[in-house]
Formats: structure tokens, sequence, C-alpha cells
């Protein structure tokens, strides 16, 4: 499914383990010009070699931009129509987001850290008068969330329960990808919606999901997603929340315990020690069945008879499974059917059904399955 609107898509951290795969996947999915950007134009320039192999030439160019460096933005945006931020650059969001807004092009990212939608908040007000379409929390943790508990509405008269769960496997390289999850456990204090009500969670609120023959039963536990936070009042839910497994015993027991001691003397402390610990951990104590499941479990009453409903999907590769909700959310942008001023969270914004359909089409596994009470 190839969408036909040229315009030209910045990806900065394009030569990153996840921006390379959204490179790729921009130049084979859409008729856009990439233009690969971070601070090793080098690293940038070797990637347009390796894709112009496969790819028009001309659809695809390097270029150095610094996130840190105000002016270095405000140059490299001034040709382009959409920055996609690729990078763990979330100390710089809001002045990515400035620069594009004074560029006047559009922008989409996909931070993991939640403390940056507050940030992109307070800009909302400007992006709105600039007629700009801002997309934030894109990706599949954030960005599927939202989307898979909007889909399971369909499926019912009375939404009762929503349970989002994921785990993932994976081999990492570069430890500047770690650090978001860092920040994570050093901030931990999930909440899920129980009840009725918002409930701060604590490792005693772990639930057991069945990830299928790939990861089996596993205890899964809590995890915050600004996503989310509208969503069982919305939708009448009475209990709903995003649950995932743990890493391995050397990273739950050892890493994330050093990182919780560290954080109680300063926050940060030893912040890129324990990423790099961390990649070691993952890399050295996991298990070799590599790939991602990311499922909803939805329960509620469909003509008065009770329902269970699960969406179950799962893909091979963590890295495509990250990048392949997001171009699908593109090739909505790109058809016009979201792109609204605005700033908006893709789990929110995207057609849902658009959004699976199209998953599917691009290699991703999703199978929906009901059962109804007798």
């Amino acid at each position: 499914m190839i969408m036909h609107k040229n315009i030209t898509i910045l990806v900065l951290g394009g030569y990153g383990e996840t921006g390379k795969v959204f490179c790729r996947y921009l130049l084979q999915e859409t008729s856009a010009r990439v233009i690969v950007a971070g601070r090793r134009l080098a690293k940038a320039e070797a990637l347009v070699e390796q894709l112009q192999q496969n790819f028009p030439p001309d659809r695809i160019a390097a270029r150095y931009t610094d996130a840190a460096d105000v002016e270095s933005l405000r140059q490299s945006f001034q040709d382009i129509d959409l920055v996609l931020v690729a990078a763990t650059t979330t100390q710089w969001a809001k002045q990515i987001a400035v620069a594009a807004l004074e560029a006047q092009v559009d922008y989409l990212d996909i931070y993991f850290q939640q403390d940056v939608y507050p940030v992109l908040a307070t800009l909302q007000p400007q992006i709105q008068a600039a007629g700009r379409c801002f997309i934030t929390q894109a990706g599949f943790h954030p960005g599927l969330p939202a989307a898979y508990m909007r889909q399971g509405a369909q499926y019912f008269d009375q939404y009762d329960q929503a349970i989002v769960a994921f785990a993932m496997q994976t081999q990492i390289q570069d430890f500047q990808s770690i650090l978001e999850i860092v920040d994570m456990v050093a901030d931990y204090q999930p909440e899920f919606w129980q009840n009725g009500q918002w409930k701060i969670g604590t490792y005693q609120d772990a639930i057991s999901v069945n990830y299928g023959n790939r990861f089996g039963v596993r205890s899964s536990l809590p995890l915050s997603m600004v996503e989310i936070k509208s969503l069982p009042e919305q939708l009448g839910l009475q209990e709903a929340g995003v649950f995932t497994t743990g890493f391995n015993w050397f990273i739950d027991y050892l890493v994330f315990s050093l990182i919780a001691l560290s954080n109680t003397v300063k926050k940060g402390l030893f912040r890129q020690v324990w990423a790099k610990l961390f990649v070691f951990g993952l890399n050295t104590f996991s298990s070799q069945q590599a790939g991602v499941v990311f499922l909803l479990k939805a329960a509620g009453k469909k003509q008065g008879k009770h329902r269970a409903v699960e969406i179950f999907s799962d893909h091979d590769d963590a890295y495509e499974f990250t990048v392949v909700p997001v171009i699908a959310c593109l090739h909505q942008y790109l058809n016009d059917d979201i792109r609204q001023p605005g700033l908006w969270m893709m789990g929110h914004l995207v057609d849902p059904d658009k959004l699976i359909t199209d998953m599917q089409a691009m290699g991703i596994n999703i199978q929906t399955s009901i059962n109804d009470a007798s």
C-alpha cells in the first residue's frame, strides 16, 4: 500500500536501530523523500549509500542535525514537510517541537518517556494556531494501547474491561536506546483503572498473562501510559490498564534494584552505567526467543450476554513492530484522513480498524477471537 503524496520527511536519529527501519519502511511504503539526519553525518551517509542500492537515489539524502543545537534544528527543518523523531532526545523534545513550529512543518515522535507529553502540551495553542499537525506517543508502546482499547469497544454494548499486555525480547547494540527505560524504572509509579478509579500499582499488582506459543504464561506488571488516561471514562470501563513482563533475572532483580538504590542518592546517578549494564544483561541472560507479543483482553456484554474478546498480535522483530504502526498511522496522515491542527496522541488520532488492517498488510500477525457466554 504505497501513498503517492510527495512530501519530504526528515528522520531525526535515522541511522539508529529504530531509525534505520523507519527509513526503509518509508521508502518502501510511501513515495516520500527521506532525509537521514543526526549528529553523526558519516553514519547517515553510510546508511543512505546502503539504501540507494534498493531505492531511487534521489529519494534519499543525509543531513547533519544536532538536536541540542537550536540553530542546527532551524537550518535542518527549512525544506521539509514532516520531522519524524526516532532518537532518544527527550531532553530536547520541546526545542525540536518549537523548531518544527518555526519552520512550519508537521511533527511525529516515538518517545517512550511519559513526561514528554505534558511538555509538548504547553505548545498546544501555538500548534493549533499554526495549523500544524503534531503526533506524539507513536509506536507500539506507546501508540497501540489506546488504539487497541478503542478497537475493542465495537464488540460490546457494555464495555467493562480492557487490559493491554505485551512481552518482547530483542538484542540491543546501543545503550543510548535504553536510557529511556532506565529513567522509567527510576520514576516507576504505575497506575491502572480498577473499580472505576485510578490506583497506584505495586509489584503485588502483577497479573498472569498468556502470551501464546512465543512467550507462554508470564507474570506482568502495570505500566503507566498517558494515552489511556482518558479512555476509561470515555468508554465506560470499570477496569483498564497496560501490563508488561520483566526481562530476565539479571535485569529484574539486580539492575532494577541498583537503579532504584542509586536514585535514592541522586536522581539520574550512574544513568549511563545502568544503561550499559542493562544492555549486557539483556544480550547475555535473555532467552533466544526473539519477537513481540501485544494483546488486548477485553470483557463486557453484548445483547445482555457476557462476552470476552482478545486481539492478539505478534511479530518476530521488535524494531519492525515499533515502526509498522507508525507507518500505518502515516498512511492515514498522507491520505489526509487524520491530518488536522493540534497535538495528538497516535492512539487517539488513528482509525483503529484501518490501522490494524494496514499492520496486517505489512506482515504483523493479528487475530481477533470472540467468546460469548452460552
